[in-house]
Order: structure tokens, then sequence, then C-alpha cells
């Protein structure tokens, strides 16, 4: 592994034209479509970031990156640009540090396939957090391998703590995602065991007990989430442990819930967000539900056959959720053109001369309307291919390999995802985005072994003409 590539320690004038342009790229899809894509919650973390609201259901964190990247609140594109930047950034010290020779045109190409075949542009895109899911992964992989000097590794660790803020998910995710590549390394790190497993701690303690203290300071109160109790009680909804929990134990009296035993939503998103329907906001909301939301949680989970019928709902979630293979179905919504909508009413209410293009954009049918099935299709037969490369390039014999192939990182990067999809599937709802926000990780790791591959077997060909040419 060349672990000393050209942005560990200093910054070139190339490195920053290959950045820039794989940010151009990674941009496409947003390009095409004239605006920054939004989504439901966009609204929310956009009230957060110009009116200063603090979120029941989720961090305001993302709100102060869109604040700052937005220069201030004048334009929607400068949020996007900096995701894009944090990508290509990032994808580009991966080759970087895995890819010995022409690493910049090797970096390009990447960006193109990626930013034509995989879901990175279209989360990069969007006016929401779970692109940083995947650039916290890559942050965390550069951190625990000791790319870089202490102050790129310093940089990293704030890219993760800051990742865990913006999205409560990576609280789990990154976390567990530094397990699975220590585990994984454990046989080759010797003395920096215990140095990076510390690291690791310090990181994880950092994200955790840092967004608690932040919090704090903010809102006059240590949390982590304020509205977790929510997802879980829509995970068990669909799971069928909330109805089969209510005929137990509604007859003892003493839940709200239970008056909506026979008109319970049909879905955990309902229960969430359909507010004329949902037992959750009929009795006042997010805030007035969760102390007894968190009740029904425990008594749940505290009982060894609901806990086991959780474990078996979480994993048959988790497949559900790997075999969506669509980008994100909740960018075709014809609400966001309507003033009723959140996203319409605070991109009316905050950067209002944003707003013709607003509604210009495909996504609200300004320039045609917005249609997903082709990246969808694109995606679906990538990832087909990607998957079955990442499996045979693991199990390639070392012999052919010439020692070039980095099986752990292949490794890694799957399980990056699978963590991603079982975190997710098991506290929240199972949502394509959830999975697809990252997935652009993979075929990034599988490139570049081939290309890794590709080099060993290029230089075994030339050792071996040279060796020719001697014996003449």
């Amino acid at each position: 592994m060349n672990s000393a590539g050209p942005l560990n320690n200093r910054v070139s004038r190339n490195d920053l034209i290959v950045v820039v342009i794989g940010a151009m790229l990674i941009l496409g899809p947003a390009l095409v479509n004239g605006f920054p894509f939004v989504y439901p919650d966009t609204g929310t973390y956009l009230d957060s970031a110009f009116r200063g609201a603090v979120p029941v259901d989720r961090p305001c964190w993302y709100g102060l990156f869109m604040r700052i990247s937005s220069l201030g609140g004048n334009t929607f594109w400068g949020i996007i640009i900096g995701q894009a930047l944090l990508c290509s950034l990032y994808i580009r010290r991966t080759v970087a540090v895995l890819v010995a020779l022409h690493a910049a045109a090797f970096a390009l190409a990447i960006m193109v396939l990626l930013s034509l075949f995989s879901s990175v542009g279209w989360y990069a895109g969007q006016l929401m957090p779970d692109i940083f899911t995947g650039i916290g992964i890559l942050a965390m992989f550069h951190l625990l391998s000791g790319h870089g000097s202490k102050w790129v590794r310093l940089a990293d660790a704030a890219v993760i703590v800051f990742s865990c803020w913006v999205h409560l998910s990576n609280l789990l995710i990154l976390p567990l995602s530094g397990c699975l590549l220590l585990t994984l390394r454990s046989g080759t790190l010797k003395k920096l065991r215990e140095q990076r497993w510390a690291l690791l701690v310090v990181t994880t303690i950092a994200s955790w007990a840092g967004l608690a203290l932040v919090n704090r300071i903010v809102d006059k109160e240590f949390y982590l989430s304020r509205g977790g109790q929510a997802f879980m009680i829509a995970h068990l909804l669909d799971s069928g442990i909330l109805p089969a929990w209510m005929d137990e134990h509604c007859p003892e009296g003493g839940y709200r819930i239970c008056a909506y035993r026979d008109r319970l939503p049909s879905s955990g998103n309902d229960l969430l967000w359909t507010d004329t329907i949902s037992p959750m906001h009929l009795e006042g909301g997010w805030l007035a539900t969760k102390p007894e939301y968190d009740r029904i949680i425990r008594s749940a989970l505290l009982d060894p056959k609901y806990a086991l019928w959780y474990a078996k709902a979480g994993v048959r979630s988790t497949i559900e959720l790997i075999g969506k293979r669509t980008i994100c179905r909740g960018l075709i919504n014809t609400d966001y053109r309507r003033p009723t909508s959140p996203p319409y009413v605070m991109i009316e209410g905050t950067i209002r001369s944003s707003l013709p293009d607003y509604l210009s954009s495909m996504q609200n049918g300004g320039r045609g309307e917005l249609n997903m099935s082709i990246a969808d299709d694109l995606y679906k037969w990538f990832m087909t291919v990607i998957l079955g490369a990442s499996v045979v390039l693991i199990i390639l014999p070392r012999r052919i390999s010439k020692g070039a192939l980095v099986r752990t990182d292949l490794t890694f990067a799957i399980g990056a995802l699978l963590i991603d999809a079982f975190v997710c599937a098991n506290l929240s709802t199972t949502e394509d985005r959830y999975l697809s926000r990252t997935t652009w990780i993979l075929p990034l790791f599988v490139m570049i072994a081939l290309i890794q591959l590709w080099s060993a077997r290029k230089d075994q060909r030339s050792s071996d003409l040279a060796s020719i040419s001697s014996t003449h």
C-alpha cells in the first residue's frame, strides 16, 4: 500500500484541480436538475439553518453547515458544492494512498464513472445530510489507517465527529465501521494496534459526549436525540411488535396510545409524518408522547419474546433494505412545488431570489418531469457488476494478485454498507436512501483494487521481460 500519497502531507495545484473537477462531475445530477435536490426534511434543516430553530426530531448541526456553506444565506448552491468538494477530496485521497502511479488520472476516471452510475451525485446534490455517512466512513478509513500528517488526521477526526453530529445514525455506523476496520487489520497493526483503538475510542467519545454538550449549550439540555423514541415506535409498528404488545398490555390501562389500537396507521412512516391519523401527533406530538413511548420501548425490549421478535424483524428489515436497488424514490414528489410544502415555504422565506430557479427545476416540473427510472436502472446494473467483481476480487488467489489487492479494504467497504443497513433498518424505517447514500463507496474500492491488480500484473510482465533480457 502506498501510504504517502500527495494529499497526505501537502496539497499541490494539480491536486486542487482534480478535486475541483471531480466536484463538478459529482454535481452532474443537480446541474441537470437546475437546482439542488430537496426532500421533505429539507424544510426542517433550512428552518434550523436560517431561523435558528432546534428541530425536535433531528440534530441542528447540519443547519450550521448549511448556513456557512450558503455564504451566510446567499446561495443554496454553496451547500451542495461544499458537499461535492468533500466527496471529491476523499475520493482523491483514497486513490492517492492506494494507487502508486497515475493516481490523479485514475481518480478522475473513477469520479466520472461514479458520477454517471453510482448514487454519489444524487446525495451530494441534495439539501440533506445523508451524504455525510459516506464521507464519514472514508474519513474513518483514513484516520485509522494512519494516512497523512497529524494535522490531516486531526481534520479526519473532525469530519467524523461532525458527520455524527449531522445525522444520528452515524453515531453508531461510524464507530462500528471503525471497529470492523481495526479488526480486519489486527494482524498488520502490531505495535500500533492499541494506539489506533484508543484513537477510535477518543473519536467516539468526542462524537457522543460532544453532541450532548453542544446540545446543552444551544438548547439548555443534555441529550443526543429528543425524537429517537418516535423512530423506534415506528419500527415496532412496521415489525408487528407494537400491535401485539398493545393487545397484551393495554388492558392494564395507563397508555394513551391504546385508544388507537383499532386505528393504528398502516406504516411507521404514517405514524411519523401523517398528522391526521398518527396517534403521536393526535396526542400532542414528539415531545408530548416521549415519556409514554420510552416506557413502551423499554417494556418491549426487556421482554424476551419481544426482544427475539425484534431481532428477527431487524434481520428481515436489513435484508429488505439491502434488496432496495433504487437511488432515492423520495426525490419524486409533486408536493415540493406547492406553496404549502416545507421546502417551498423555507426557500421562499430564506433566499427568496432562488424561488424561480427552484420552481423551474426538473424536480418541480419546470424543465420536464424528473424521472429516476434511467438513473435507477443504471445504478442497479452498475452495482450488480460491482458486487460480482468485489466477490471475485476478495476470493482471488494471492498468487494471482501478487500481493497488490487490498482485501481488507474491500471487506471493510462491504462491511460498512452492511452496518449502515443494519443500524438504519433496526432503528427506523426501510427507506432506500438509508443504504444508497453510502453504496458509492464500494465501487470506489473495487475500481482501486482492479487498478492495483492491473498494475501488479504489468510490473510482473516488465520484471519477466527484464529477466529474459538479462539472460541474453
